[in-house]
């Protein structure tokens, strides 16, 4: 590939990440003045519009590290397209399961940011979700793996950065809701972390956009979807 052809590839990677990056700053700007309760499950007592915009530049950075040392792709363009298929058939399969988990464990009544809020409030914040427990961590760890690559070689490396990373979300929604011990908790991690693990598969193959569009469409199905109807069905 030219210099020229590779610098207008990059160009576009990097716009794609900016206005995916620009769309959660401006949903969360016009969701905070009356959703700030809402936030604050997942922020605490930090501002949610400084959180995106450091997770934001973080991002950034890891994944151009990701994208120079290990061949990640933040945007494949027409690519991007058999990824968001993927990602939708993945989704599906796992949203169904989860639905159907529910009549039985049946998982907190307010656990989902009611519609027309949780429109806007699941895209910003699973954003910034990609960051924080898929692509920085990655970054990290791939670093600290590194000198494993001359005994296991860089794609072994590459495919046990996956699993351990993949282990991190599951392991902290889990603990954070404080039920890490009940048959519930097993399957929710279990569950979590087929996503996670699915994600990054996602990722490694296509690339960011795919991967953050897997999250789009289960957040849809779960958290939208079946957060209205569930409410109508289970209580």
């Amino acid at each position: 590939m030219e210099y020229a052809e590779l610098n207008l590839d990059r160009t576009l990677q990097y716009a794609a990440y900016l206005l995916l990056s620009l769309i959660a700053l401006i949903f969360i700007v016009i969701l905070l003045p009356s959703s700030d309760a809402y936030f604050r499950r997942f922020f605490g007592e930090m501002n949610p519009i400084i959180v995106t915009i450091l997770a934001s530049i973080i991002g950034a950075i890891a994944l151009w590290q990701l994208q120079a040392r290990y061949n990640f792709v933040l945007f494949m363009g027409k690519g991007t397209i058999r990824g968001v298929l993927m990602s939708a058939a993945f989704a599906t399969m796992l949203a169904i399961a989860i639905v159907i988990a529910d009549f039985i464990i049946r998982y907190p009544e307010d656990m989902n940011v009611p519609v027309p809020q949780a429109l806007l409030f699941y895209p910003a914040v699973g954003f910034v979700a990609e960051i924080i427990f898929h692509a920085l961590p990655l970054m990290l760890l791939f670093i600290i793996l590194n000198p494993l690559g001359r005994w296991l070689g860089s794609e072994q490396v590459v495919w046990l950065g996956i699993l351990l990373v993949a282990v991190l979300e599951p392991s902290f929604q889990v603990l954070f809701e404080g039920k890490a011990f009940t048959w519930g908790a097993v399957y929710s991690w279990i569950h979590v972390f087929a996503i996670a693990f699915l994600q990054l598969y996602i990722f490694k193959r296509f690339d960011f956009v795919s991967m953050y569009s897997f999250r789009l469409i289960y957040y849809t199905y779960w958290h939208i979807l079946w957060g209205v109807i569930r409410l109508e069905v289970l209580f």
